[in-house]
């Protein structure tokens, strides 16, 4: 190659070079052209400032060779497939500095419209983030870095570009597949088809597109999941889009393009397969795009590789059928595939390589699992995966195939060191598992189950075979199968054996089929397919070890190198081993040969045995479809049954992968056709013959009318023209066998459905006939109600009158039921009753029960005997015979003495229960002691606590002997041994007697004793220690004392001598305290820890004691000479005291006379009287100490001083505290009442008047002789006058109800107070009172002030409950779901919101608008108000909304009842006319009442914009749409007079939908009375008979066609009824039966002709006695007809004798006229012509009613005409 100066062109020289890629031995000279430059492009592009661009075009020679242009022009040359362009992206020449960022390099292939496509999809708008629309699915990968509008240009673009290089618009030839370089993807091919089905241009093309699309189209969306790597279900979506583009493209390869051509050449087919294949292979790249192949686990990979494989596998097979299928003309529709089946190398080899993967990845698994962790590390199996770490395992290309060849061979390089111990396991497996199971498996098989071996569980000859091949790869390795000699020579052996038992059980079956006895295996075959099938089995089981040999004998040939092969197979130089498994592999290999040629010949053998009976087998084609045997009563079908099995066998053979003759298969095919008639004659033949004894008695009524029916079809198997049916007329025989089958199932399913009822009921009644009526009445009140529900819910289809016979069978079966157990009950009744618990409790020291004793015997006789006893009497059953009382009575009346005898047991029931009581009385006695247990027992043990000694004796007070303690102790615990001996509870019949309480109470009770027992024994103890102390204290405090008087010393002097007395009681004390310590420590150690206190049962502690008595005996012994020097010292100190006590009196008589009161109270009494009260104490202290002093001088030989001053001070201050006294209670009387807050005090003023008239009569009794109280008297008196005149107007007008703060104020201000001191929460009535004077001044504007108030309060309670009713009133709405309507207008093209559905309406409208009312009227009385300027504009306003809402709900009312009428209607599309208006009506209602339902409230409606105009406008546009409708109803109720029978909803929908079957038999009903349903031809065409609600049904005598002029049809449907029945009145006479025969109405209409001309026969010719005589039997004879089997023959028949009844009475009443009138002579006679006649005029007639005076006179009887059938007549 040339070097060139110049960088730049040598940039561009590599660059070109780069781009074309020349052939090695080429390239030298292309660089030298492209050097030369010859056109100078290349000069000029680096140096022109004008060159922008240079551009090589490459095309081929036809010699094969590249041909170059170099050009500084833009253009595409014709011939070129390649360009490579450099452009500069500045202007100017080429520097060294534009490389290579200056130079843009681009490149463009096949077009240059093909190269802008896939370059801006592929590499341009990902760049740029532009979302590109896959399949229509949006996927970005970048950011968005574009404005929307530009990018959606450029996706126009992009899209315009797809349809011409994709050759959609480009007219390119389908037939040469042009522009298929363009199809990259599946997802392009469906959008060229696309693009052509949508071109107008295309012309025939377009349409032969669009049925291709439409086939593909289905695989748009799964095909778009697979490109993105999400198809839904994954690995299963991905292989059924396999299958289903299978299908797709069989159903596209025949279509063709007209005008000759095909709609898919095969060349655009094989690009399709290959896109297809490709788009797989991607599929499965993705997903296993970032698995690490090598190091995952297996079991996490092992799924996702075997379904790789599975659907790569699964689409070369598809795709490889597809074209066989194609070219032998398979589906192919005349387009032939030429050439080999299409076969995709790539999709095969990316396949290959999957499998190679799971085969490494699996044998790797095997040695892992053969190895133990510790040589899977010390053999290296970690790493034998290393070659393929580097390498991209999922590229698969002509270019890796040696890379990978490479990696494999290194991998079998590394597995060579695992092979040896891989050998030593499969020895110790085929030593340990494979041969002895072999070996125990072959001799149990050959001994039988009895062998020696028979109870040994081993694995079967097959599951080892199958182990066998789990490790096949493994055997397969060379150096493992070269050291298996040994064990496959041992296997060789056993499979010999194994053989040879496959060889015995096939000579055995070979015997068995000559003797007839074939094999059964177990499978659903017949005959000879059975044979066959057990063939293949084993066949199966020859194949397998066949397999397994083989593979064996494979990898032992791999290991010897003779190639030599001797005359029986074996090869020259074979180990033994080899030689014994080839033997082996001959020996499988002719049994499977021999079981083949045994197949076949039994097959062949059953073909000629099948068609040399083939004659005999087509016999049934030439015979009727069944006869009727008349000497057994049965239907025979003549459908041969042996052809059923002979189908069953060709059927089970061709699936087995036979061919059958065809002779065989033309008379199979033949019965293939009738065999399901064949199956359905046969089966309802057996069910006709067996169904008497498959009906339950009892339900035959139930179904009669279905065996009618069935019987009638099965007998009269005719076509349409009444010919009958034969195996040659399939479609008529199809029809038969459809009719039969549907009358026959209808019947048997009643049939089962009425069994299995009986049987549900047949439960209820047996389980009843087990469940205790006493203890389990509830499940016979459900049972019966569920029988009652089983019959009821049956009454639909089964009417109650059909019903009787089997509610008869159960009521008497329930008559059973109820007597085994009511006779039951009566023996064991108080056994049965259900267990009731009853506590023994002891309440008022009394035992008894609870509840009481007398309320059980109460509740047990009223409520469980009375209550069983009267079952019988109340229950009621099924049927009418037990819904009357009485039917079940006879059950309690059988027997009388055992009814006695429960009363009588129910007495010695509670007189147990009594005696039980008495039997725990005893164990009451601790409950009868009176009083508090612990007093009684110190009472009884430690004797009474009043001793009236005088405690001189301390021993005599304690008592209590300790042995008593001990004594009750004992006992105690006897008795608690004896309570726990005692049951938990007594069952006493029905009744269980807990027994707890009682013994708790009685275990609390002995608790309580021991705790008295101890606590009094402690409280002994402590008495008698408190004895001690209380002595040793009285003595200390005696030698303590130092006497101040001669009383104190005398009394000192004999308190000791007393105590030298009782020194010997101490000592007896303590030895009794003693003895109650050790009981107590005993009491302490034998109570439970927790039972009782520790307090009770503590020890009396007399430690101390010893020492404190020797101390008070010595000091007692030294006290008396100490007393009478004290005595002396006294006498002195007394005198002194009393001189100086005179003094205080002296002192106190000044002060009492400066402070006491002159006359009436002056100041503040409260002082007064807290000086008085003062100077009472002070004298009362002084009185005391006087006392005190004499006394002293008494006990001292001093005489006694007197104190004159003290009593006249006494008396003094006596007397004026009376005098004041009353004043007090006065004042502390007021206040108590006045300082209470005036809002709690103003409802109880009268308190103080009550209060001013005591006291006024308490000052009345003042007299002048005590100045003192009569000047009390008038202060009092001045008070209460002023407290009087003040109270009447604190009643009244200063209560302050509905006061303001600013009406306290000023009344606060009019009475004086100071602003900002009182508010209305702290005044009081004390506040008042002191302001008497200044209320009654101000009482006029006190009164003004309480009236405006109250004016003020008035009108803001009004407001206020006006506000509080505009929050809480909501509207009640009520949800109308509309979706007729919604329907109706989103076709019309209502887009509104809220259009449809659920629309919300308005109830309770009368509460709403009367409530308004009110309001109303209580705004407008507010304005008459004196106080209404201050509210002013609040009531303006709410008069004004107040007046909106009435307007307004008035108007929205109206418009919400038409609304409800108007939607359904209009929502079917009625009245086109005034639909928009209607439209625009509806969505502005739905808008009004959405917004209404979104607030709830009343008031929202006022608040809505313009509401008044909107609603006035959409009221007057409804009258409009109303009226319009009314008309156009009114016009065809005119058009025929009995729609108006019909409401508008009904009439809409019978005009809209005059065609619609269902609509006709849902309104037919209502037009014509009698009419319930009719009957419609084949064709639904024409109306062919009418049918009555009963079942009755006629033939018109004339069809009607159903048109769209439902009118015109309607009356031609009553005209044909019409004449109708006026042909069958006119042949009733001559029916054999009528009254079978004759329609219901046409049957009395006759006897009512029959009757008149009777009569009137009867009357000329004076023959009524014999006519009524006549009529008396005829209505005896048809009552006694039985026609209780058939509803409509028994309405017939209580028809006529209602009819027949009505008749005689006429007669009757013809002969016997009252009044005295005579007999009728004559037809024209007034007697005769009153009555009801019928008379027949021609074809027509005529019910004559003859009046007499203003009434019809007309009997009950005659007024009740036949109402049964069709009432249409005239």
């Amino acid at each position: 190659m040339v070097a060139y100066d110049d960088a730049r062109k040598a940039f561009v020289v590599d660059t070109v070079l780069g781009a074309i890629a020349p052939a090695p031995e080429q390239k030298a000279a292309y660089s030298d052209y492209i050097g030369r430059d010859d056109s100078g492009a290349i000069a000029a592009f680096l140096d022109d400032d004008s060159t922008g661009i240079l551009q090589v075009s490459i095309a081929k020679s036809p010699a094969g060779q590249l041909q170059m242009r170099l050009t500084n022009s833009a253009d595409f040359p014709q011939g070129c497939f390649y360009q490579l362009t450099l452009s500069k992206v500045r202007p100017g020449p080429i520097s060294l500095a534009d490389i290579p960022g200056g130079i843009a390099v681009s490149t463009v292939v096949n077009s240059p419209l093909s190269s802008l496509y896939h370059s801006l999809s592929n590499v341009y708008y990902p760049l740029l983030g532009i979302d590109q629309q896959q399949g229509g699915t949006a996927v970005r990968k970048q950011q968005r870095t574009v404005d929307p509008k530009l990018e959606e240009l450029l996706l126009d673009v992009q899209a315009g570009l797809g349809k011409l290089v994709r050759g959609a618009d480009g007219g390119q030839a389908i037939d040469q597949g042009g522009g298929l370089h363009e199809i990259q993807t599946p997802l392009d091919e469906l959008k060229y088809w696309a693009d052509l089905a949508a071109n107008p241009a295309a012309g025939v093309h377009a349409r032969a597109a669009a049925q291709v699309l439409n086939h593909l189209d289905a695989l748009q969306q799964p095909l778009t999941d697979l490109s993105n790597g999400s198809i839904e279900g994954d690995w299963e979506g991905a292989l059924e889009l396999v299958g289903r583009s299978g299908d797709a493209l069989r159903q596209v390869w025949p279509l063709k393009m007209p005008p000759t051509g095909w709609a898919y050449p095969q060349k655009r087919m094989q690009h399709f397969l290959k896109t297809l294949g490709m788009a797989l292979v991607m599929f499965v790249q993705r997903k296993l795009q970032g698995v690490d192949l090598w190091r995952t686990s297996f079991n996490v990979l092992k799924g996702s590789l075997i379904a790789a494989g599975q659907l790569l596998a699964a689409w070369i097979r598809e795709a490889s059928t597809l074209t066989s299928d194609w070219a032998v003309g398979l589906d192919a529709g005349g387009h032939l595939w030429e050439g080999p089946a299409f076969c995709d190398a790539h999709v095969a080899a990316f396949q290959d390589r999957i499998e190679r993967i799971y085969a490494l990845r699996d044998l790797h698994e095997e040695l892992s699992a053969l190895l133990s962790q510790e040589e899977t590390s010390a053999l290296g199996l970690g790493s034998v995966f290393a070659p393929f770490a580097q390498l991209a395992a999922l590229h698969v290309s002509e270019f890796t195939a040696a890379a990978w060849a490479s990696a494999e061979a290194e991998h079998e390089r590394r597995l060579e060191v695992v092979s040896a111990r891989i050998s030593q396991k499969f020895k110790e497996l085929f030593a340990t598992v494979i041969i002895p199971n072999m070996a125990l498996s072959t001799s149990q098989q050959s001994g039988g189950k009895d062998g020696p071996n028979a109870s040994v569980a081993v694995a079967h000859p097959q599951q080892l075979f199958q182990e066998l091949r789990q490790y096949s790869r493994l055997l397969s390795r060379p150096r493992i199968a070269a050291a298996l000699q040994a064990e496959q020579s041992a296997l060789a052996k056993q499979v010999d054996q194994y053989l040879e038992l496959l060889q015995t059980e096939l000579d055995k079956q070979q015997d068995g089929a000559r003797g007839r006895a074939a094999i059964n295996t177990g499978r659903l075959m017949h005959g000879v397919a059975d044979s066959i099938s057990w063939l293949m089995q084993c066949q199966a089981k020859a194949s397998s070890v066949r397999d397994i040999l083989q593979l064996l004998v494979g990898t032992a040939n791999s290991t010897n190198s003779t190639e030599s092969t001797a005359a029986n197979g074996t090869q020259v130089g074979d180990a033994p081993a080899t030689v014994a498994l080839r033997s082996c592999l001959s020996t499988a290999v002719s049994l499977v040969q021999t079981i083949e040629t045994q197949k076949k010949d039994m097959f062949t053998m059953w073909q000629d045995d099948v068609q040399s009976q083939l004659q005999d087998m087509a016999s049934w084609k030439t015979s009727r479809l069944m006869t009727f045997d008349a000497a057994n009563s049965h239907i025979r079908c003549h459908f041969n049954e042996a052809l059923v099995g002979l189908l069953k066998e060709v059927r089970q053979l061709q699936a087995l992968g036979f061919n059958v003759r065809r002779e065989v298969l033309q008379e199979v095919e033949t019965a293939g056709k009738f065999y399901r008639y064949g199956m359905v004659l046969h089966q309802c033949a057996h069910f006709y013959n067996n169904i008497a004894t498959e009906m339950i008695p009892s339900q035959k009524p139930m179904m009669l009318a279905d065996a009618v029916e069935f019987e009638k079809v099965l007998m009269n198997p005719k076509d349409a023209t009444g010919r009958d049916i034969t195996w040659h007329n399939a479609s008529a025989l199809e029809g038969y066998v459809r009719r039969l089958s549907a009358v026959a199932e209808r019947l048997a399913m009643s049939n089962r459905r009425l069994r299995q009822w009986h049987s549900v009921l047949a439960g209820k009644v047996v389980g009843l006939m087990s469940t205790d009526l006493v203890r389990h009445k509830d499940k016979w009140v459900a049972a019966v109600k569920e029988m009652r529900d089983i019959f009821a819910g049956l009454e639909a289809q089964y009417p109650r009158a059909r019903q009787e016979v089997w509610r008869h069978h159960w009521d008497f079966q329930l008559y059973k039921a109820l007597e085994v157990q009511f006779r039951s009950g009566l023996e064991n009744i108080n056994k049965n009753l259900p267990e009731m618990e009853v506590s023994m409790v002891c309440r008022h020291h009394k035992l008894q029960y609870d509840p009481p004793l007398e309320e059980l015997r109460m509740n047990h006789i009223a409520k469980h005997l009375n209550g069983f006893l009267g079952l019988p009497l109340r229950m009621k059953g099924v049927s009418s015979l037990s819904e009357r009382q009485g039917f079940f009575a006879p059950i309690a009346d059988a027997d009388p003495a055992a009814i006695a005898m429960v009363y009588e047991s129910c007495e010695a029931l509670f007189a147990s229960l009594a005696d039980e009581l008495r039997k725990y009385q005893d164990w009451l006695v601790l409950g009868d002691v009176a009083g508090d247990l612990e007093d009684y027992v110190e009472q009884q043990l430690c004797g009474s606590s009043n001793s009236s000694d005088d405690g001189s004796n301390i021993a005599s007070n304690t008592g209590g002997d300790i042995g008593d303690w001990e004594l009750n102790l004992r006992m105690l615990k006897q008795a608690a041994q004896d309570v726990d001996r005692l049951p938990n509870e007594v069952r006493i019949d029905c009744y269980k007697i807990s027994l707890a309480p009682f013994k708790a109470y009685l275990e609390e009770m002995m608790k309580r004793l021991r705790e008295a027992l101890a606590s009094s024994l402690r409280k002994k103890a402590l008495s008698e220690r408190q004895a001690i102390d209380d002595f040793l204290a009285a003595g200390q405090a005696l030698l303590n004392l130092q006497a101040t008087s001669v009383e104190e010393i005398g009394k000192a002097g004999q308190e000791a001598r007393a105590l030298v007395t009782r020194l010997s009681e101490v000592p007896q004390l303590r030895k009794r305290i003693e003895e109650k310590n050790r009981l107590l420590r005993q009491m302490a150690a034998a109570t439970p820890a927790g039972a009782a206190s520790g307090s009770s049962l503590a020890i009396i502690d007399l430690s101390g004691l010893s020492e404190r008595w020797d101390s008070f005996v010595s000091q007692l012994q030294a006290y008396d000479s100490n007393l009478e020097v004290q005595r002396q010292g006294l006498q002195g100190q007394v005198l002194k005291k009393i001189q100086e006590f005179e003094g205080v009196i002296t002192g106190f008589a000044s002060r009492w006379q400066s402070i006491k009161p002159r006359g009436g109270p002056t100041g503040n009494p409260a002082v007064v009287m807290a000086q008085l009260e003062d100077a009472a104490r002070q004298l009362a202290d002084i009185k005391e100490e006087a006392d005190a002093l004499c006394k002293e001088c008494e006990a001292l030989g001093v005489s006694p001083p007197a104190f004159p001053q003290l009593e006249e001070v006494q008396a003094d201050v006596m007397s004026t505290q009376a005098s004041w006294g009353s004043y007090r209670d006065f004042l502390t009387e007021r206040d108590n009442l006045a300082h209470k807050d005036w809002l709690s005090m103003r409802d109880q003023v009268w308190k103080i008047e009550d209060f001013l008239t005591k006291w006024e009569g308490t000052c009345s009794g003042a007299s002048a002789s005590d100045p003192g109280k009569a000047a009390i008297a008038v202060v009092l008196l001045q008070e209460i006058d002023a407290y009087r005149r003040c109270l009447p107007h604190l009643k009244s007008s200063m209560r302050g109800i509905n006061w303001e703060d600013t009406h306290w104020v000023q009344l606060f201000s009019l009475l004086g107070f100071k602003a900002g001191t009182l508010t209305k929460e702290t005044v009081t009535l004390a506040h008042f009172l002191d302001k008497a004077d200044a209320i009654i001044a101000h009482v006029q504007q006190i009164k003004e002030l309480d009236a405006m108030a109250q004016g003020e309060a008035l009108i803001r309670k009004a407001l206020t409950e006006l506000k509080l009713w505009a929050l809480q009133r909501m509207f009640t709405f009520v949800s109308n779901t509309d979706k007729a309507a919604a329907g109706g207008q989103a076709a019309a093209g209502d887009t509104k919101q809220g259009a449809g559905g659920r629309v919300p309406l308005v109830k309770e409208w009368s509460e709403i608008l009367s409530e308004l009312g009110n309001h109303q009227s209580l705004v407008a009385s507010l304005k008459t108000s004196h106080y209404y300027s201050m509210f002013k504009d609040e009531v303006a306003s709410w008069e004004s909304r107040l007046s909106t809402l009435l307007n307004g709900l008035g108007v929205l009312q109206g418009i919400q009842r038409r609304w409800l009428y108007l939607a359904p209607i209009f929502s079917r599309g009625a009245l086109p006319a005034v639909a928009s208006r209607f439209r625009h009506v509806d969505g502005e209602f739905r808008s009004i009442m959405s917004q209404l339902e979104a607030s709830g409230k009343v008031v929202a409606l006022a608040d809505l914009p313009g509401v008044l105009a909107r609603l006035n406008s959409m009221a007057t546009q409804l009258d409009a749409c109303q009226r319009v409708l009314s008309e156009f109803l009114e016009e065809k109720r005119a058009a025929f007079p009995r729609f108006y029978f019909l409401g508008d909803d009904d009439l809409l929908e019978i005009l809209g939908q005059a065609a619609s079957l269902v609509v006709i038999q849902t309104h037919l009903r209502k037009l014509f009375a009698g009419i319930h349903r009719v009957r419609f031809s084949q064709d639904q065409s024409n109306i062919t008979a009418m049918s009555s609600a009963e079942g009755e049904s006629v033939e018109l005598s004339t069809q009607v066609k159903v048109t769209e002029t439902i009118e015109a049809w309607l009356d031609q449907l009553t005209s044909s009824m019409r004449s109708t029945l006026q042909g069958s009145l006119s042949g009733v006479a001559d029916l054999s039966d009528p009254f079978s025969q004759a329609p219901s109405q046409v049957l009395g209409l006759y006897h009512a002709l029959r009757f008149t001309e009777r009569v009137e026969a009867a009357i000329q010719s004076g023959t009524l006695p014999q006519l009524a005589s006549e009529l008396r039997q005829e209505l005896t004879a048809l009552a006694s007809k039985d026609c209780s089997n058939h509803s409509l023959l028994q309405l017939k028949k209580q028809g006529l004798i209602i009819d027949l009844m009505h008749s005689c009475n006429v007669v009757e009443g013809l002969l016997g006229t009252e009044g005295g009138e005579a007999p009728p002579r004559s037809p024209g006679d007034w007697v005769w012509t009153r009555q009801l006649r019928y008379y027949a005029e021609q074809v027509s007639y005529q019910l004559v009613i003859v009046l007499r005076y203003d009434k019809l006179h007309c009997t009950s009887e005659a007024a009740v005409l036949q109402g049964l059938c069709w009432l249409g007549l005239e």
